[in-house]
């Protein structure tokens, strides 16, 4: 008899990578157990059991873990990384234990599926067709009206980004394949409006929406974000309708134990969803929803794998003015970081790195500036203070960095 397992009276969960999340965990005095190939030192000596294991390999992730879970039973497994979902969704499955519906994420992890799904749930999507085989995109962009309407291109699965491109033309249809291939595609209509970001958690099949924030893209092929505002600028009856669209939407995937972050733009129709993320987002804007909401949505996401209660603190800011670094030229990033707020500022190049323009496919943003309080014009006063004190620049041609 394991008399250590009996003495330990600690929920047990089991994460599949995450920095950040062993941190949440022992803030949370969980037993811990990580799943890495392989697993950073550092974090090793984080964790109560560290298990270097093939992630490709879901058959030796399951022995290894149900090992484990025979032992010291799991409570749950979850994870916050996009390409991990699936995997843990299917071993807490298999081990009975708390997790994402396994439904929900196989939905999450592919575009078409999510698609399929929400459509026949009634919840409205891009006109879309797939391109199991890259070489039928072109077909499928013509079918959908291109050229007299734009289409956009995106890898079939995994997360957003860097996987999707706007078109305009049968050309712009060839360079995308090229860039994003030669993985299967999903070719759906562009849909006209503005963007919104909706944070949101999800415990027992209830859901909470927690921020609505305002997303600015860039001006294509990839449409980069440039940026986020909260207040989303929507009224109170528009906010109403976006939340109940994508607490919908959450439902008819399944959605029953995650967070999530749901892309959707509002049409004259209504809303129209782009994609649902069953994690917390990227970037700073976790930190932001946590400013303006008072809740940490990995840590969120840790306690609704438990059945915990979700922390909540009082939000700290009731605004938040968000804008990525970005260059409308490629060259190389120069910049000063001498008396800057540096709070305030992520910049994830260093200076004399070269960088892509903002509309370049495989480009997007290398930094971003963000700035919380309550009056409007206080907040775009410090952003453009601290823009203009770093003296962003990009040679050769010496064009200023291009923020919206």
């Amino acid at each position: 008899m394991n008399t250590d397992s009996i003495a330990d009276a600690r929920p047990s969960v089991a994460c599949l990578s995450g920095r950040r999340v062993v941190d949440v965990l022992n803030q949370l005095d969980v037993r811990s157990v990580l799943l890495d190939n392989p697993t950073p030192l550092d974090l090793a000596c984080k964790v109560d059991v560290p298990l270097d294991i093939d992630l490709e390999d879901w058959d030796a992730a399951e022995a290894a873990l149900r090992r484990l879970h025979a032992d010291r039973p799991l409570d749950a497994v979850f994870s916050v990384y996009d390409a991990h979902l699936p995997l843990a969704s299917y071993l807490a499955a298999r081990l009975g234990t708390r997790g994402l519906d396994l439904q929900a994420a196989l939905a999450c992890h592919d575009k078409i599926r999510m698609r399929m799904v929400l459509a026949s749930g009634g919840v409205r999507v891009p006109d879309h067709l797939p391109a199991a085989d890259p070489a039928d995109a072109a077909a499928a962009a013509r079918r959908l009206g291109l050229p007299a309407v734009p289409v956009v291109v995106k890898k079939a699965t995994g997360s957003g980004g860097r996987g999707s491109m706007l078109c305009r033309s049968p050309e712009d249809v060839t360079r995308a394949v090229e860039v994003l291939g030669p993985a299967p595609l999903l070719v759906e209509r562009a849909v006209d409006g503005p963007e919104y970001a909706v944070q949101s958690i999800t415990s027992d099949g209830s859901t909470e929406v927690v921020g609505i924030l305002a997303q600015h893209v860039g001006p294509g092929p990839r449409q980069a974000e440039t940026g986020y505002d909260f207040p989303s600028g929507l009224g109170p009856e528009r906010e109403s309708e976006v939340a109940s669209f994508v607490t919908r939407a959450l439902a008819v995937l399944g959605f029953d134990h995650a967070v999530s972050h749901t892309q959707i733009r509002l049409t004259e129709d209504g809303p129209v969803l782009i994609n649902v993320a069953a994690r917390p987002p990227g970037g700073r804007l976790c930190a932001a929803t946590e400013r303006i909401s008072g809740i940490d949505l990995t840590r969120a996401a840790a306690e609704i794998a438990l059945g915990a209660p979700v922390t909540r603190e009082a939000p700290t800011a009731t605004r938040v003015l968000y804008r990525c670094v970005t260059s409308d030229s490629p060259g190389t990033a120069w910049y000063d970081l001498d008396g800057v707020d540096a709070p305030a500022v992520t910049l994830d190049v260093e200076p004399g790195d070269s960088v892509r323009s903002v509309d370049d496919p495989l480009g997007g943003s290398y930094g971003r500036i963000v700035v919380y309080g309550d009056d409007p014009a206080e907040l775009e006063s410090r952003y453009r203070a601290i823009f203009e004190s770093l003296r962003l620049h990009v040679e050769p041609d010496h064009q200023q960095v291009m923020l919206p």
